[in-house]
């Protein structure tokens, strides 16, 4: 094999093929190299879209000249890295990329001949579930959702029905979590879009698989969860409040506020009835009087005269002589007095705030020096003042209603802060991972490459190809071997019969020693090689 090579190198077209395929291969390569030292990086624009979404997101993306190209085994769509962003906000301004799902459009498309009613129905409920998912989808912290609906068929067989439910899982936005309120909201918008679902039969889940919505909203852990809920608010609140009125005064990052907020959750009843001082007044009055005889025995002689009315034949003396008495009166009286009575019923309401502790940190202030010329000086931190931390403190109080009976505690400490480079600078990215650096070096290697083609393949080949031939008769002796020429005669010098005279030399050189003459070829060859 390895003579057989020797044979082929021997072969002058050969070697100068040889040698124009190998400058083209670097050639070739430098230049590969250099466009990829110069190509950008694509990076992914989308992923796993559906056909209809992919077609529209290239569409948009030719309309607006951005350079993009497309995966051919997994169909993500990608473009270079100094445009992604703006592609992103170029294809969201425009709505894309939209959901492919088909809601009651799906209804619309041809059906066939020969649907059964188990296909129409299983047909309704898909598109149904898909026009919820597109409604759910939104809002702005979701980013995808699905519904599952678990609706029962009606039967005129059966006397009870089973109650429809729902479930749906939502995507959300990443760092955009779901409120309590938006919970609800979907819930209940899921339960008025299907009939006979009640709000307790929807379950919402996200893509972690935490469940949002309680199974039961009055059970003691649900009601300690809004409790703590509505506790965490306030006390953001009272944050938000303080920040936002000393950061004027100190700078944006120089505040930080704690509040703690302790809150009474218990309800409390009163019912509460009560009568006023004032003096009686009369409402109703009624009085009864009557005069007559008092009830005596029978008095006077018997006969006509005792039976005879005053004043009939006898004087009042008489009678009263005759042992009549005096007249008997009765008087009576009811009296309605009107009273003032008051009736109460008092519910307190939960999440009373019964104290309020606050706590500020307060950075110090930094204050420009006046330099020697009059011209601005250095800049240094200055602590505040024993006046000011009073004005600060006070200006706590009011932004969270400070209340001394309630025994609120409000506390203002000025120290000075670490500095947002120092706490993150270990955080920082590696100077290795710059993505400067990573173009540099990236140009960097495709120039070595050249390089290093250049001083290797192509220099020594274009040497080798466009320089003197190599003559003999103008370069060198037939015979170079130095016993050869010692012991061959002196050759004549470079005329032009120097040729001939040398030839004629050689041959007796190879007569004289033909030992020799075979090994100084065989160092020409094994030179030439």
């Amino acid at each position: 094999m390895a003579s057989a090579l020797e044979r082929l190198q021997d072969i002058p077209g050969l070697r100068q093929l040889a040698m124009l395929v190998a400058l083209a291969a670097a050639v070739a390569v430098g230049v590969g190299a250099y466009f990829w030292a110069q190509k950008p990086e694509y990076l992914p624009l989308y992923s796993g879209l559906a056909d209809k979404d992919a077609a529209n997101v290239v569409d948009a993306l030719r309309a607006a000249g951005v350079d993009f190209r497309i995966d051919a085994a997994s169909g993500a769509i990608s473009v270079v890295e100094p445009a992604l962003h703006e592609a992103r906000m170029k294809l969201a301004a425009q709505g894309l990329p939209e959901q492919s799902r088909l809601g009651l459009e799906f209804i619309e498309k041809d059906q066939g001949f020969g649907v059964s009613q188990f296909v129409e129905n299983a047909r309704y409920q898909h598109a149904l579930e898909n026009e919820l998912a597109r409604t759910i989808a939104q809002l702005k912290p979701v980013r995808d959702a699905r519904v599952h609906l678990a609706v029962p068929k009606p039967s005129a067989f059966a006397r009870g029905r089973d109650a429809a439910s729902a479930s749906v899982l939502v995507e959300l936005q990443p760092g955009r979590p779901l409120e309590s309120e938006q919970v609800a909201a979907v819930v209940h918008l899921v339960a008025s879009s299907i009939p006979d679902l009640a709000p307790e039969r929807v379950s919402v889940v996200d893509q972690t698989g935490r469940l949002l919505t309680d199974a039961d909203p009055d059970s003691d852990n649900a009601v300690a969860a809004a409790q703590f809920a509505q506790q965490r608010r306030l006390e953001a609140a009272y944050v938000q409040r303080v920040q936002e009125l000393l950061e004027p005064l100190v700078g944006r990052g120089r505040v930080s506020a704690q509040v703690a907020v302790d809150m009474d959750f218990t309800v409390v009843e009163e019912a509460k009835e009560s009568f006023t001082p004032d003096p009686a007044k009369v409402r109703s009055e009624q009085v009864a009087e009557a005069t007559g005889a008092a009830n005596a025995p029978p008095q006077g002689v018997p006969g006509a005269t005792s039976n005879t009315p005053p004043g009939t034949g006898a004087t009042p003396a008489s009678s009263i002589a005759a042992g009549a008495v005096a007249p008997n009166s009765t008087k009576s009286a009811t009296r309605n007095f009107e009273l003032d009575r008051s009736v109460s019923h008092t519910r307190q309401p939960p999440g009373r705030v019964r104290r309020v502790n606050v706590a500020v940190i307060v950075d110090t202030v930094p204050t420009v020096e006046a330099g020697a010329d009059g011209k601005p000086g250095k800049t240094v931190e200055q602590a505040l003042t024993a006046d000011q931390l009073k004005q600060v403190e006070a200006l706590v109080r009011q932004a969270v209603g400070f209340d001394e009976k309630r025994g609120d505690g409000v506390s203002v400490v000025n120290a000075s802060f670490a500095r947002v480079a120092d706490v993150g600078a270990d955080e920082a990215t590696p100077w290795w991972r710059q993505p400067v650096l990573r173009d540099v070096a990236r140009l960097g290697v495709g120039a070595a490459i050249v390089l290093l083609l250049v001083f290797t393949v192509l220099r020594p080949t274009l040497r080798a190809l466009v320089g003197p031939a190599r003559s003999p008769a103008a370069d060198e002796p037939v015979i170079v071997d130095a016993d050869v020429i010692d012991s061959s005669p002196a050759l004549p010098p470079a005329t032009a019969n120097g040729w001939e005279d040398r030839l004629r030399l050689a041959k007796a050189a190879v007569g004289q020693d033909p030992k020799k003459v075979a090994q100084v070829v065989k160092n020409w060859v094994a030179n030439d090689a």
